[in-house]
């Protein structure tokens, strides 16, 4: 007979652990040592909380909850990403070959550049001759094979999936139980 999922509601200290695992997923144990539980507990603290329904629910309600406040989600990523793909160099030289002013400049190319150099040299010029005047521009965008890597990634395009994901807690179990099944009706058979 299934274990009854408990209703209590949780502790402070456990929806404290749930909004630090939001900020960090990658390290529940320090999410639980942020959230007051012991440095020698933590490890098996952060376990029984994941394993915890109610846990889980808090996690995914502030996810979601995070999610409308800024506006940011799968959708957005992807959005950006695609946006980030079909950038054209186009968009910001002249037909000269010499680049744009930034404010006639597409705003993905200004919101998604990885570096942007200039530098400009003014030599002095001898003998009544002119002032000269170098410049040196340098624009680096982002890198497009990362990002159509990102683009395949995505749970709607899978282009990239290498590996079949599988519930191991969930099939393991399955087994676990059917194997009882069969033992306690063995035993009952002799």
């Amino acid at each position: 007979m299934p274990k009854p999922q408990s209703t209590k509601p949780l502790t402070e200290q456990m929806v404290r652990y749930c909004e630090e695992y939001v900020k960090n997923p990658d390290d529940q144990t320090a999410c639980a040592i942020t959230a007051g539980y012991s440095a020698a507990t933590a490890v098996n603290a952060a376990s029984r909380l994941m394993a915890d329904p109610r846990v889980k629910e808090r996690i995914i309600h502030l996810r979601q909850a995070r999610s409308r406040r800024t506006k940011i989600d799968a959708d957005y990523v992807l959005k950006r990403l695609v946006e980030i793909d079909q950038m054209d160099v186009l968009d910001i030289l002249t037909d000269e070959g010499g680049l744009k002013p930034v404010s006639q400049w597409p705003k993905v190319w200004r919101t998604s550049l990885s570096a942007m150099d200039i530098n400009r040299i003014r030599m002095a010029g001898g003998d009544g001759e002119e002032d000269i005047e170098s410049t040196m521009q340098k624009v680096k965008w982002p890198d497009k094979v990362k990002n159509l890597e990102l683009i395949g990634k995505h749970v709607g395009v899978s282009a990239f999936k290498e590996v079949q994901e599988l519930n191991i807690n969930v099939s393991l179990a399955d087994k676990l139980a059917a194997a009882r099944k069969r033992a306690a009706a063995g035993s009952k058979d002799e």
